[in-house]
């Protein structure tokens, strides 16, 4: 069984472009990222060479399988996110006092940083850290630029802390 295709065992697909009048979509289907708005049919293979090196390339680097000639659309997959879901009810919560959304409208992987959030807040990283600070007790300044999973476990540690320190305190 052949393991490694090349360009030419693949077959490009032509078709009219709904978008743009005169122009055409050129694609190979197994692979999603090979895919180009082209002006002459006759451009396709020089367009769409170079995308299915680098796709086959980036599919390669992260160990994933390269689909192979006349296997049908390729299917997407979503990274992990079982280290956020753990996190659950926090992150609910979270998205809902911080970010001011619910967080069942987005996708968080475990590979996620804040900053593809901080559109969401008008100042930015500041406000995220600010309220942060404000809701949780919790300064993430020093800890900001790792992953949402790490950062909501420091958190919900801290917090956790927080809560057992007050009853303690408070109890007597």
């Amino acid at each position: 069984m052949k393991m490694d295709y090349s360009f030419d065992d693949y077959k490009i697909q032509i078709v009219d472009s709904g978008n743009y009048p005169g122009k055409f979509v050129a694609s190979i289907e197994e692979l999603y990222n090979v895919i180009a708005i082209i002006d002459d049919k006759t451009q396709a293979i020089e367009i769409l060479k170079p995308l299915f090196d680098e796709e086959v390339q980036r599919l390669k680097d992260n160990g994933e399988v390269i689909r192979t000639p006349g296997s049908g659309k390729a299917k997407f997959t979503f990274m992990a996110n079982d280290k956020i879901e753990r996190l659950r009810p926090l992150v609910d919560d979270f998205w809902t006092k911080i970010l001011e959304t619910s967080y069942s409208t987005t996708f968080v992987s475990n590979d996620s940083y804040f900053h593809s959030w901080e559109h969401y807040l008008d100042g930015g990283k500041e406000e995220l850290i600010k309220k942060v600070k404000q809701v949780y007790s919790v300064d993430i300044s020093s800890i900001y630029d790792k992953p949402i999973y790490e950062i909501l476990t420091t958190i919900k540690n801290r917090t956790s802390i927080i809560g057992r320190l007050k009853k303690i305190l408070w109890k007597d």
